[in-house]
């Protein structure tokens, strides 16, 4: 059946309409309105009208709360739906989904270490996961901009043949301050990681928890 509005005919204008113009549409509606039923249609169309339209607010608890684009909390998110011991009911499919994207090697029982904003010397990492004989850093951006050689600053403090750096931003762009390092760098959309949490989540047949959803929900739409 369709909706009403696929029917009707459009609302003229009313700025400066005299009861000539409201007898105009009024017969018009009138004309398409099973039955003469203009009134009901009317009341239809606006009830329709009501569910699709535009809603002001955040559709995330994170939003809601003004913390979407907290990078802080952002990443302590990240580090525990990375855990395999986290709440988030999804075990160790998203640390081995992630590790699989970065074409790392996967192995089932290896130790794992996660830490956030962990320092060296002058510079600090925001996630750092460790996995058995492997290490990835991830510098996370939401708005924030780089600070000075940041990229090649971390690139060196963490530098070694079983590390890999990840730059998660909104759009995946290569951190401009990677002039020495810039080879070495694996970009990503914080979006890209909603898309792979859900599509891991699918295909394993995985039940997240409500935080596990309400995060993911809330980095895909960064």
């Amino acid at each position: 059946m369709p909706r009403v509005w696929e029917t009707m005919p459009p609302m003229p204008s009313l700025a400066g309409a005299d009861d000539d113009s409201f007898d105009v549409m009024r017969g018009e509606w009138a004309a398409v309105s099973p039955g003469g039923g203009w009134e009901s249609a009317f009341e239809r169309l606006t009830d329709e009208w009501r569910q699709v339209e535009w809603r002001s607010g955040g559709k995330t608890l994170m939003a809601a709360l003004s913390r979407q684009y907290d990078e802080v909390a952002l990443c302590r998110g990240l580090a525990w739906l990375l855990d395999p011991d986290g709440g988030h009911q999804m075990g160790r499919h998203p640390l081995h989904a992630l590790l699989r994207d970065l074409d790392l090697p996967v192995v089932e029982d290896a130790p794992v270490e996660i830490a956030v904003e962990e320092a060296h010397t002058d510079t600090r990492a925001d996630v750092v996961l460790r996995v058995g004989g492997q290490t990835v850093i991830i510098e996370a951006k939401v708005f924030a901009g780089e600070q000075p050689r940041q990229a090649d600053r971390l690139s060196q403090q963490w530098a070694g043949t079983s590390t890999t750096l990840v730059f998660l931003t909104r759009t995946g762009y290569l951190p401009y301050t990677a002039r020495d390092s810039e080879g070495l760098w694996v970009t990503r959309a914080w979006r890209d990681v909603a898309a792979l949490m859900r599509r891991v989540a699918d295909q394993a047949g995985l039940h997240p928890s409500a935080g596990a959803r309400e995060y993911i929900e809330t980095i895909g739409a960064l």
